[in-house]
């Protein structure tokens, strides 16, 4: 499994207080830190989105992807990230109304209300197949790989899976969409991804099954619970969406002819 989330960088000491049925005492705790990161193309402002730190360049290389912007990493020149700005040189397309855009760490893009204009192509309903036994073991998995979680509870964590139940590759931010950016950003010489699913560790909104789609992935298993928007595009898509995946049981909202019994 790839592991490229540290937790240096990532977290924070912060002084708070411990309040018990016996009293308060003062204590430091591990916080997940969460700042803006200002991006640029062609000196342009484009969006700030909130994340946290830590693979900066997987970030904008996955969400330049799945918003549309570019279609691969030859149309990107040059990227330089300082701190928290960063300047893209490149050939891109862009939607106006996104420029300047704020992008919180509990929403992606929002108000999206199409998948962007590039072209994408159709998910494949052959030779990926989900293991009904080995969710659970796959849940697991994924929470063992999350060391920044386990330091701070603050943190999404998205991971890539095969068909076989191995993790391949795992994300962790504060924002789920990150996260998934991240993961998509360092796929990129990979796409489509027709041989894996992704695993998140929350729920599922919109824009997770349109990035999902984007990247060419057949099948999304969440911890969480889906949105309405999320099953109809994933059902629009072909996608075998699982939610409420926990303590050996599942929901099955769109995509069942992908699941392998027993």
């Amino acid at each position: 499994m790839k592991r490229r989330h540290h937790a240096a960088g990532m977290e924070e000491r912060i002084a708070a207080q411990r309040v018990d049925a016996t009293g308060s005492f003062p204590l430091e705790e591990s916080v997940a830190i969460e700042e803006p990161l200002s991006i640029t193309l062609n000196g342009e402002p484009w969006i700030t989105t909130m994340r946290t730190p830590g693979h900066d360049s997987d970030l904008i290389l996955g969400l330049l992807f799945t918003e549309g912007i570019i279609q691969s990493p030859d149309q990107i020149y040059e990227m330089v990230v300082d701190n928290d700005n960063t300047n893209i040189i490149g050939k891109f397309s862009l939607d106006p109304p996104k420029h300047g855009f704020i992008r919180s760490s509990s929403c992606g893009i929002c108000g999206i209300e199409s998948l962007p204009s590039s072209e994408v192509e159709a998910i494949s309903s052959d030779g990926f197949t989900v293991p009904a036994n080995g969710i659970d073991g796959l849940l697991s998995s994924l929470r063992s790989a999350q060391d920044v979680f386990d330091s701070t509870g603050g943190v999404h964590a998205v991971a890539l899976f095969t068909p076989d139940g191995v993790i391949t590759d795992i994300a962790e931010d504060v924002g789920r969409h990150n996260a998934m950016d991240k993961v998509i950003g360092r796929s990129l010489n990979d796409l489509p991804l027709a041989s894996h699913g992704f695993l998140l560790s929350g729920r599922v909104s919109y824009e997770m099954v349109q990035k999902a789609v984007m990247a060419g992935a057949p099948c999304i298993v969440a911890i969480g619970a889906p949105t309405t928007l999320a099953v109809d595009l994933a059902r629009q898509h072909g996608i075998t969406l699982i939610g409420f995946a926990r303590d050996k049981r599942f929901n099955v909202y769109a995509g069942a002819h992908r699941l392998k019994e027993a």
